[in-house]
């Protein structure tokens, strides 16, 4: 499993954000599951990776469209999974995603 997080840096710049400010409230986050998972951890900066253990480490990540600042600074965000038929790793849209949901929030 796996998580990837792309900020844009026109509007990083645009919002008074660095990429590294950014990565840090990433970081935050995922330290917390960190200090129980012998598996979760950051591959290189905005990419974390873990077992099926690290589950809740990244569906509780579906916070950040929520606060302030991700969804003004995100330019691409993914979650990779197998699901275990065999086909792989599939890669996950988490903004799309998150999108859609609204919209459908929206309609109700």
């Amino acid at each position: 499993m796996k998580m990837e997080f792309i900020f844009d840096k026109e509007k990083m710049q645009n919002e008074n954000y660095t990429e590294e400010e950014c990565f840090q409230l990433i970081r935050d986050h995922f330290e917390k599951y960190q200090r129980t998972s012998k598996t979760l951890k950051e591959v290189e900066p905005g990419v974390y990776e873990g077992e099926e253990v690290d589950w809740e480490a990244f569906a509780s990540a579906f916070v950040f469209p929520y606060s302030e600042w991700f969804l003004k600074v995100i330019k691409e965000w993914y979650w990779y999974v197998d699901e275990g038929m065999g086909d792989g790793e599939e890669k996950g849209d988490c903004l799309k995603s998150y999108y859609k949901v609204e919209r459908l929030n929206r309609r109700t």
